[in-house]
């Protein structure tokens, strides 16, 4: 939330602001650093220059790191938060501030769904995307359960008559938080593969047992797309780490 005194929101706008713009010079150089292999890359290119709208879904541990690596497709990024004033009071919400601003200032289009009903963002990112704008989406966020793709993926392809392209990933070297998502970033210096996989269309069928198993379908063709990521790097004589679907 903003100050409410005009001076004190004038300060806030500018100390974010400086903060971003400091943010996405350090993002662009720790970017720099990482060695970056991109498999499947033409389904991306096909897409674009056909102008099918497109979302782009990777696992929630990954997204950041997705984030980061494809700034340059200028993604649509759809961001929200809880609406309570304890929140909006908190520090976490004055770093969420900088990072929209750091988003948009390496030329991601936010959509802020925060500035009103929650129902009303979603609709709004789905006319994003119905506009050709693509989309970055983590089926199995904000919550979790992790690798568990829901069907709002698929629901919103379907409204927008987009397709849904999986893009699978992996690290040679990894800092992992201790979040419900292992939300993993790459180390300076580490080797990057990107897998993207064939686009999926969503069913003409919307019942709740259609999104379903689409759902699935989406879900295990990531799997499939960070293990083939994995192998990439393995091939490049690097431990890494990939979805674990079966944990203690």
């Amino acid at each position: 939330m903003l100050p409410a005194n005009p001076v004190k929101r004038t300060l806030y706008r500018a100390v974010t602001s400086l903060l971003a713009a400091l943010a996405s010079v350090l993002v662009s150089i720790y970017e720099s650093t990482l060695r970056l292999e991109i498999e499947g890359e033409d389904h991306l290119r096909i897409l674009v220059a056909s102008k099918q709208n497109h979302i782009v879904a990777v696992w929630h541990t990954f997204v950041t790191a997705a984030v980061f690596s494809l700034h340059h497709r200028h993604f649509c990024i759809y961001s929200d938060h809880p609406r309570t004033d304890a929140y909006e009071r908190s520090a976490t919400h004055f770093f969420r501030e900088i990072g929209l601003k750091t988003l948009r200032s390496l030329g991601f289009d936010v959509l802020d769904a925060s500035l009103g009903k929650q129902s009303a963002g979603v609709l709004n990112f789905i006319k994003k995307i119905q506009s050709g704008t693509p989309a970055i989406v983590a089926p199995d966020g904000p919550h979790g359960p992790i690798y568990e793709a829901k069907p709002g993926v698929i629901y919103m392809a379907a409204k927008a008559g987009s397709v849904v392209v999986p893009i699978g990933a992996s690290f040679s070297r990894r800092v992992v938080g201790a979040n419900w998502d292992d939300f993993s970033l790459p180390l300076p210096f580490s080797r990057v593969a990107f897998v993207i996989g064939a686009p999926i269309d969503p069913p003409k069928d919307l019942s709740e047992a259609a999104l379903a198993e689409r759902s699935k379908e989406v879900e295990a063709e990531l799997d499939r797309l960070c293990f083939r990521a994995n192998e990439i790097i393995q091939a490049r004589g690097a431990i890494v780490a990939a979805p674990e679907k079966d944990r203690a």
